[in-house]
């Protein structure tokens, strides 16, 4: 049984995520400091990319557990587009019972069997765990330019235009009525720490009610199994530690951008 459900989860389908104080590692315009470059042996920016999320005014959809995000890498023609379905994980993610305690409630609800949400990741961050079903579609995008996302309109209609047959029913309803979240853009770098691949990404978000914008950076690292990434985790917190760079707290900034980054009426974020 066990072993069965591990399944479900491919390797390197595990994703660590860290908060990292930006005061700290950026100057004043985002750009990692010397020391943050050398310590993390950081490379000039691999890319950027612009998301943004769909949900209703009462976020009726991260209510129900799922994220609908769209995103465009640097300026590629075309937008993907991201259906995810969320389970929290018991704890701060280290108890394996824990883990298959939500491939159980994942099963029961129909995910990760045969269809378009088969595939599923494992997200460990400061204390908190999820895992997360995801399908993915991919639409293209001739008349937008560089860094472009689409409008509330056209965003919704394209949104209901891939809906994923799990989430039709269950999703219809508030995909119709959906607001924009975003677009926000990151800048990805990446980097090494303990000979380990990562990637530090910088984003300029809202982080509370007043509007004002501040640098948020995580670093992310991926492992190929869940011994492997619980290792990794202790490992990458006890370095960001050691620096004085890490941040106690969680790096999910998904929830950030659908509670500070409503797009108003004409546009406006």
């Amino acid at each position: 049984m066990e072993d069965t459900l591990l399944r479900r989860i491919s390797h390197g389908a595990y994703q660590v995520k860290l908060l990292i104080d930006p005061s700290r590692v950026l100057d004043a315009g985002g750009t990692p400091l010397e020391r943050a470059v050398v310590a993390l042996r950081l490379g000039a920016p691999g890319s950027f990319e612009v998301a943004q999320y769909l949900d209703d005014a009462e976020r009726s959809l991260s209510g129900q557990g799922w994220i609908v995000r769209m995103r465009r890498h640097d300026d590629e023609g075309r937008v993907r587009l991201a259906y995810k379905a969320r389970f929290g994980i018991d704890g701060d993610g280290t108890d394996p019972a824990a883990l298959l305690r939500a491939l159980e409630r994942a099963g029961r609800d129909g995910f990760g069997a045969d269809g378009c949400f088969r595939a599923a990741r494992v997200n460990l961050s400061h204390a908190r765990a999820t895992l997360d079903f995801s399908a993915k579609r991919r639409a293209p995008a001739p008349h937008l330019a560089p860094g472009e996302l689409p409008g509330p309109e056209a965003s919704r209609a394209l949104a209901l235009d891939r809906l994923p047959d799990g989430l039709w029913q269950r999703a219809q309803a508030a995909a119709a009525g959906s607001l924009i979240h975003g677009p926000v853009r990151q800048t990805n770098h990446p980097g090494r720490i303990l000979d380990h691949p990562v990637e530090l990404q910088v984003s300029r978000l809202r982080t509370g009610p007043d509007g004002e914008r501040t640098w948020f950076a995580e670093i992310t690292a991926k492992a190929g199994t869940f011994p492997e990434a619980l290792e990794l985790r202790a490992l990458l917190m006890g370095k960001l530690r050691a620096e004085g760079w890490l941040l106690e707290q969680d790096a999910f900034k998904t929830d950030l951008i659908l509670a500070h980054h409503r797009m108003h009426a004409g546009g406006h974020r």
